[in-house]
């Protein structure tokens, strides 16, 4: 009986949880839109970070075969 009881439980539980998230959400919702924004801008510059890292020409080149990396 009691196994039974808890799935629902369970999701009445959850849906209370995210009423209140929403509900906080809209209350702050400046400062949740700011860090919503910033938190982008990171992922954006660690992105073209490991972008660039990942493109980039070994320490040992020589600087001929650094100019025909970048043409290819």
């Amino acid at each position: 009986m009691t196994t039974s009881l808890i799935a629902p439980a369970a999701q009445v539980c959850a849906f209370a949880l995210g009423c209140a998230v929403i509900h906080a959400a809209r209350a702050h919702a400046a400062a949740v839109s700011r860090v919503l924004a910033v938190t982008a801008i990171v992922a954006a510059a660690l992105v073209l970070l490991g972008a660039s890292l990942a493109c980039a020409p070994d320490d040992a080149m020589s600087l001929d075969g650094i100019t025909t990396f970048n043409a290819a």
